[in-house]
């Protein structure tokens, strides 16, 4: 992928190995800036997952963030160019710039 011909925003992005320091690189992410970051890990883990630092990427990025520690299940719908985000508890504060939309869901135009 980073060798290939695309570049440009991603759509989403499911944020590999829990949000490690490692994970989703400032070189990837500067390339493939996602609008939507998914981070799959559990609360309180041993690891410290995600770390500050991918955290951080993600943010300064411009990404909005849903984390299963802080938002329960995090459902993504794309259909017909639109984006959706459900989530079963929390709310994350990136999207409180968003319309009006029904509680715990999110919808983002890519």
């Amino acid at each position: 992928m980073a060798s290939g011909p695309y570049t440009g925003p991603l759509s989403l992005l499911k944020v590999t190995h829990h949000g490690s320091s490692t994970s989703s690189t400032t070189i990837f992410l500067n390339r493939f800036p996602p609008k939507v970051a998914v981070v799959q890990v559990g609360a309180d883990n041993s690891y410290g997952h995600p770390t500050p630092e991918a955290l951080d990427r993600l943010h300064r990025i411009g990404a909005k963030v849903f984390r299963n520690d802080e938002n329960g299940d995090v459902i993504v719908t794309i259909k017909d160019e639109q984006l959706d985000v459900a989530v079963t508890k929390g709310f994350q504060s990136q999207v409180e710039d968003l319309p009006a939309i029904p509680a715990n869901s999110y919808g983002f135009h890519p």
